[in-house]
C-alpha cells in the first residue's frame, strides 16, 4: 500500500463551503474552514491529491509532466497526438462503447496538452468516482495505438493545425514563445508542425507513452464528493500501483531555458488588424514573486471594445487608453512554467498608423513603470481584491481546484491550502508589489510578436528604449 504523507487536517464530510455564504465571517475564517487536500504517494512514486468537499459532483484526473518542451523537432506534436488517441477507445472499450459508458453516467472525459503538461480528467457524479478511476486507468494505459487508428487521426490532427491558423491570438502567442525562447524546447508548439505530424508513426507514439507516462511524473488529483483520501488512494493503488517507475529507454528532459530579447513579425495585410504580444521573462510557478506579478497582471486586466466602457471604466488606465490609438482588445497575462515564465500583454489594434501603435505601447510601459515605482496602497488593495475574486471563484470549481492541486504537486512538491494562499495574498503590500515589478519588468529585454497588418509594428529598439525611461 501507499506511504501516506498527510499534509492537512482530517477531512470533514460536509456541504462545500462557499465564500458567498459567509458574509458575516472574514475571508481567513471562511478559507480556514474549507476542507483541505490530502497528499499521499504510492510505492512506485505516483502522487495522489484528494479533497472531499461533499459536493454531489467530482472531478478526477491525471496530470502528467510531459508536453512539447520534452519533444524534439522530429517528434514535435507527439504528446498532443497521444492525448487525442485516448478518446478513440482501448483494448477493453471500443470508441463507441467508451462514449456510451460515459454518457450512461452523465460523465465527461476531457483532456488538454500544453508545453509542459498533459491532463486527462473526468467530470462525473460523486457516486461514480470508482468507475471513473477505472475508465481513466484504461484510457491512459490501454489506448489503441495501432497504425490504422493513427492514420485515421493524423488527418484530423493536420486539420486542427490548419484551423489553428485562424485563431490569431494563439498564433501570436505561439510566435511570442518562438521568439522569446528561440533555440530552446519551450519554443515548440504543442500542436506540432505539418512535417512532424506527417512523419509520426504508431511506434513513435507508443514509445513516447512508455517513456513519459511513468508514475513519478504523474499526479492523480480528485476533488468533489466521494473523494476521500483513503478511497482515492486505494483506487489509485488498484489501477496504477503496478505501473513501473523504470524508464525503458531514456529519461525525458525539458532542456535548458534561455530568454532572448527580439521581435517576430508575420505580415499579412489580408488580416484586418494587427495582433501584438510584448513580454518580459517572468518567473517560475513556485517563485516568491509569482503571486505579486499575478496581482500586477490582474490589476492591468483586460478590455475590449464590446465592453462599452471607456471614461467610466473602473481602471483609470483603461479610461485613458480605451478611447485612443485604435485599440480593439487588450489582455494582460502572467504565464508561469516550472522554471521560467512570461509577463506581458496581448492587444489588437488597427495597425494602420505607427503613431497609434507607439501610443499603445507607451501607455502599457507607462503602466508597468507606475506599478514598479508609484502604485499606492489604495490601488494595491484594489489589485489584491481583484485577485481574490478571480482566484477564489475559479477554485470553487472541482475541475479548477483539481488542476490547482495537481500543478502545485508537479511544480513545487506540495499543496498550499486556501488559508495559506490567502495569507500570501494578504502579505503583498504596495512595496512588495513595486519590488516584484521593478525586479522583473523594469529595464528588462522584451520579446515582441506581431501578426497581421504589421507595417505599423513598433520596432524592437523603440520598445527596449521605453523599458528604461523613468519619467511617469
Amino acid at each position: 500500500m501507499a506511504l501516506r504523507s498527510v499534509v492537512t487536517a482530517p477531512l470533514k464530510r460536509c456541504v462545500a463551503y462557499q465564500i458567498r455564504n459567509f458574509g458575516a465571517l472574514s475571508i481567513k475564517e471562511v478559507l480556514g474552514a474549507h476542507p483541505p487536500a490530502e497528499v499521499s504517494t504510492l510505492k512506485n512514486g505516483l502522487r495522489i491529491a484528494a479533497e472531499d468537499n461533499g459536493k454531489p459532483t467530482a472531478t478526477v484526473g491525471v496530470w502528467i509532466e510531459t508536453g512539447s518542451r520534452y519533444e524534439n523537432d522530429e517528434h514535435n506534436g507527439v504528446t498532443h497526438f497521444l492525448e487525442r488517441l485516448m478518446h478513440k477507445g482501448t483494448g477493453k472499450r471500443a470508441s463507441g462503447a467508451l462514449i456510451n459508458e460515459l454518457e450512461a453516467i452523465g460523465a465527461k472525459l476531457k483532456s488538454y496538452t500544453s508545453r509542459d503538461c498533459t491532463a486527462v480528467y473526468v467530470q462525473s457524479a460523486s457516486e461514480d468516482v470508482e468507475r471513473v478511476v477505472d475508465i481513466l486507468a484504461d484510457v491512459l494505459r490501454n489506448s489503441k495505438i495501432d497504425p490504422s487508428v493513427v492514420e485515421a487521426e493524423r488527418g484530423k490532427m493536420l486539420a486542427e493545425l490548419e484551423d489553428s491558423e485562424s485563431d490569431l491570438q494563439r498564433v501570436t502567442m505561439d510566435n511570442l514563445h518562438t521568439a522569446a525562447f528561440q533555440g530552446t524546447s519551450l519554443a515548440k508548439s504543442p500542436l506540432g508542425t505539418s512535417t512532424s505530424l506527417q512523419n509520426l508513426t504508431a511506434k513513435n507514439i507508443k514509445e513516447w507513452q512508455e517513456d513519459t507516462y511513468r508514475p513519478i511524473r504523474m499526479v492523480i488529483s480528485a476533488v468533489g464528493g466521494g473523494c476521500s483520501a483513503s478511497k482515492i488512494e486505494s483506487l489509485a493503488d488498484k489501477h496504477f500501483g503496478d505501473l513501473s517507475p523504470e524508464y525503458p529507454r531514456r529519461v525525458p528532459q525539458a532542456g535548458g531555458i534561455r530568454f532572448t530579447g527580439c521581435e517576430y513579425r508575420y505580415r499579412n495585410d489580408y488580416i484586418p488588424h494587427m495582433h501584438t504580444a510584448v513580454a518580459v521573462e517572468g518567473v517560475c510557478y513556485g517563485h516568491r514573486d509569482a503571486l505579486a506579478l499575478q496581482m500586477a497582471s490582474q490589476f492591468i486586466g483586460q478590455w475590449d471594445v464590446t465592453h462599452a466602457t471607456t471614461r467610466t471604466a473602473p481602471s483609470r488606465w483603461i479610461q485613458k487608453i480605451s478611447h485612443d490609438h485604435g485599440l480593439h482588445y487588450l489582455q494582460h497575462f502572467n504565464i508561469n512554467y516550472k522554471d521560467t515564465g512570461l509577463f506581458g500583454v496581448y492587444f489588437v489594434s488597427n495597425g494602420d498608423d505607427i503613431v497609434n501603435s507607439q501610443g499603445i505601447l507607451k501607455s502599457i510601459q507607462h503602466e508597468w513603470k507606475h506599478l514598479a515605482g508609484a502604485i499606492s496602497e489604495e490601488e494595491t488593495t484594489l489589485a489584491r481584491n481583484q485577485l481574490r475574486t478571480t482566484l477564489y471563484q475559479q477554485l470553487e470549481s472541482n475541475t479548477e481546484k483539481a488542476e490547482f492541486n495537481a500543478k502545485e504537486l508537479l511544480y513545487t512538491g506540495s499543496i498550499r491550502s486556501l488559508a495559506e494562499l490567502e495569507n500570501q495574498i494578504a502579505d503583498i503590500d504596495q512595496y512588495t508589489l513595486r519590488n516584484a515589478v521593478f525586479n522583473h519588468v523594469y529595464d528588462r529585454d522584451t520579446a515582441n510578436a506581431g501578426v497581421g497588418k504589421t507595417e505599423a509594428f513598433v520596432n524592437y529598439h523603440h520598445t527596449r528604449y521605453g523599458m528604461s525611461w523613468w519619467r511617469l
